[in-house]
């Protein structure tokens, strides 16, 4: 009998607590919206400053290619860039073109015999970019082509000749967005063009002299807009 009113003294209870609880109402939260952070993918415009710097070994043709002095040249240019790229988790893959006009000049004024001077008046490169983002932080390598205008002149007969010098490049740089459109970047670029034959036939006769393989060291900052 006893337990008889305690199963029923529980059941009650049980019933109470029931609609009471029907009767509460739960607060709400909003969902929460977890920021992936800056994304890096889209196409972009912009526009840099560069100093460059390299050497050139020379030669001369007389009846068999004669060393002529090295070449070390330098000085200043700027340029625009334009690219495009998508970003896979932290992984930022795209391609980059860029043209760039100044002077970077050298002469071998410290070698006997007459003075050749190289001047490098404008670069262009197409790359592909491979980094690594974190938020709105980017670090990257590129490499792809490069072609140089690429002028050969001796200073003491007053010959000269222009050439379109193809070759490759190598580099990397970081990136920094500041905004979601403006992003600011420091890169280096290691360009190494062919072999470059030139005829120079002047006031005291031609000859045919080679610029061997020529490289360029290009450090570059510049600023980019996002779209």
């Amino acid at each position: 009998m006893y337990l008889r009113w305690m199963a029923a003294g529980l059941a009650i209870g049980l019933s109470v607590s029931s609609v009471e609880a029907a009767d509460i109402t739960l607060p709400s939260f909003p969902d929460l919206q977890i920021r992936s952070g800056y994304d890096w993918s889209g196409p972009y415009v912009g526009a840099h400053l560069a100093h460059g710097w390299g050497l050139s070994p020379n030669s001369y043709l007389y009846g068999t290619w004669l060393p002529d002095g090295d070449i070390a040249y330098q000085g200043f240019a700027g340029g625009i860039h334009a690219g495009y790229q998508r970003q896979f988790g932290n992984v930022v893959v795209g391609a980059e073109a860029d043209l760039t006009g100044g002077s970077i000049r050298g002469d071998d004024a410290q070698t006997a015999g007459f003075v050749n001077e190289i001047e490098i008046s404008g670069l262009g490169t197409l790359r592909g970019r491979l980094g690594f983002a974190q938020d709105n932080f980017l670090v990257f390598a590129t490499g792809g082509l490069a072609v140089a205008d690429f002028y050969k002149r001796d200073l003491t007969n007053g010959a000269s000749g222009r050439h379109f010098a193809p070759g490759w490049t190598l580099g990397g740089g970081v990136e920094v967005a500041l905004t979601d459109n403006v992003r600011l970047r420091a890169e280096y670029q290691y360009i190494r063009l062919d072999t470059v034959e030139t005829g120079l036939a002047g006031n005291f006769g031609g000859y045919l002299h080679r610029a061997d393989a020529p490289a360029l060291n290009v450090l570059r900052v510049g600023a980019s807009y996002a779209f």
